[in-house]
């Protein structure tokens, strides 16, 4: 199998919506003063100190700073990025043949070498990534100086999507050499890392050696802004240029500034309230299906995301080729769930669970009252618990949890939906928050990542996400979009549907 442009059929409208009109200036903001200077507000600090097996690696790459062998493009496909090329050479293994000529910030080559020490360390993290452990990579090897060999556990054919994700981004050697991630000197990409006030921002310069060019931009700033109204408030004001994730209550708040434009990016993202499978009361099915009947989907999109999203049909949009065909949200109903629970020998009223929600998310307040709510109509008692994200996770992956939260992507581990179904609801998957274990979907997933034909793939996807909304493992409330601002001074920025990168080469000002 040799390389190719793999793109799946469908896909994401980028522009939504959009927002824009009359009124407020740029005046007084620090991203407005510099025409060679932007700010972006991101909305995620880094929690693990820039560890590349974590969510740290996406906020690294979206810098400019960090790259992958391959890339994931807006469409879908791939392309090349420190890799010009990839072959199947065997079953089980894989050739990259790198760029020539790169050099990681601090002059150092970016070689094979370099390459495969990278990999490797990522290889024995002691948490490893989702899409790149060893359960699936046996090992990564130098076969000469521009030319490195993965080899996997069983037959791969989505390998190139792993190289794809950030959490394969390659670092210098010196990068590795203390306690923790040194992002210093050690990148390949278009901006290197200046200064950095942890957990508020990250200054940038552009590379001026970049392999593919001179950015656009000579410097930049990212800040760490995780409440939503304080991004909203200062693209509002200039403060930055590029806020994304903004309240969807915000878009409103916009009319009568000229300057900003807003739109709701549609993505391969659902928010979901995940039910802990493993303990009562949601490891029963029969109440697990009462709760998704009592939950008014419709309803949520339209008041909590005030129409920017869609109704969820299951844990995928229902555009997408391996969505199951007929898909639609599961109708609010009652009395069928007083049947339900009666068929479960529960008394609703006798529930009373925690929903815990992160406050990364702004509207997650809304969500959970509104659920709150609908709930409350059956006599359940949802207590919620909100947060930032970090101190909640240990105790959802552990299964300490009642119900959580979470807006997902679907494409972010892997670029095919494999990954994210690995991961999320295999029995030992590494992100298996619903702690959901079952033999069949296990067997299935395992074998779509051996099946080359695309069309297989994607029926088998189709059947584990009907079985996954039939049997309410979780229930799926909306398929999303981001809200994303700029101001008119931004230009050559073209939101990522996986917000993979924000500092390209040739982002700029005008």
């Amino acid at each position: 199998m040799t390389m190719r442009r793999i793109r799946w059929a469908g896909g994401f409208a980028l522009l939504a919506l959009t927002a824009s009109a009359c009124g407020m200036g740029n005046d007084g903001g620090s991203a407005g003063a510099d025409n060679r200077h932007l700010v972006y507000a991101e909305f995620y600090p880094p929690i693990a100190a820039w560890a590349l097996e974590t969510d740290d690696s996406f906020t690294l790459t979206r810098t400019g700073c960090l790259e992958p062998l391959v890339q994931y493009e807006s469409d879908g496909s791939l392309s090349e990025k420190l890799a010009t090329s990839w072959d199947q050479v065997e079953p089980t293994a894989w050739e990259f043949q790198l760029r020539e000529g790169v050099q990681f910030h601090d002059g150092t080559p970016m070689d094979a070498d370099a390459v495969v020490g990278a990999l490797t360390h990522l290889l024995e993290a002691k948490t490893p990534a989702r899409s790149f452990n060893s359960d699936v990579v046996s090992g990564v090897e130098a076969v000469d100086e521009s030319t490195i060999r993965i080899t996997t556990e069983e037959p791969d054919v989505l390998l190139p999507y792993r190289m794809a994700t950030p959490n394969t981004g390659i670092l210098a050697p010196k990068a590795y050499e203390g306690r923790q991630i040194d992002i210093k000197g050690t990148c390949t990409g278009p901006f290197e890392v200046v200064d950095e006030v942890p957990r508020q921002s990250v200054s940038l310069e552009r590379n001026e050696e970049y392999w593919g060019g001179t950015p656009a931009l000579e410097t930049a700033e990212m800040r760490f802004i995780v409440d939503g109204a304080v991004r909203a408030t200062q693209l509002q004001t200039g403060e930055v240029d590029i806020a994304y994730a903004l309240p969807v209550v915000s878009m409103a708040d916009f009319e009568g500034n000229d300057n900003v434009g807003v739109s709701a990016v549609e993505q391969p993202r659902t928010t979901a309230m995940m039910l802990n499978n493993s303990r009562p009361p949601f490891d029963d099915p029969l109440v697990r299906q009462a709760i998704q009947h009592a939950i008014d989907t419709e309803a949520i999109a339209g008041s909590v995301y005030e129409g920017t999203v869609t109704p969820a049909t299951g844990p995928f949009s229902p555009q997408l080729p391996w969505a199951p065909e007929g898909a639609s949200p599961v109708s609010p109903d009652l009395d069928e769930a007083r049947r339900l629970f009666d068929e479960a020998g529960v008394d609703p009223s006798t529930l009373s669970f925690e929903l815990m929600a992160y406050v990364a998310r702004p509207e997650f307040g809304d969500l959970a009252a509104v659920i709150q709510g609908q709930l409350g109509e059956l006599g359940i008692e949802v207590k919620i618990r909100s947060g930032e994200y970090a101190s909640f996770e240990p105790d959802v992956l552990a299964g300490d949890y009642d119900a959580f939260l979470i807006s997902r992507g679907y494409l972010v581990d892997l670029g095919d939906p494999a990954g994210y179904l690995a991961a999320d609801y295999t029995c030992d998957g590494g992100f298996n928050i619903a702690h959901y274990c079952d033999e069949e979907t296990d067997a299935q997933i395992d074998a779509a990542l051996q099946e080359e034909d695309q069309e297989t793939r994607f029926e088998t996807y189709g059947e584990i996400a009907e079985r996954l909304q039939s049997e309410a493992v979780n229930v799926y409330l909306v398929h999303e979009a981001a809200v994303v601002g700029t101001t008119d001074r931004v230009e050559s920025f073209e939101p990522h549907p996986l917000n993979f990168y924000v500092f390209t080469k040739d982002l700029s000002v005008g």
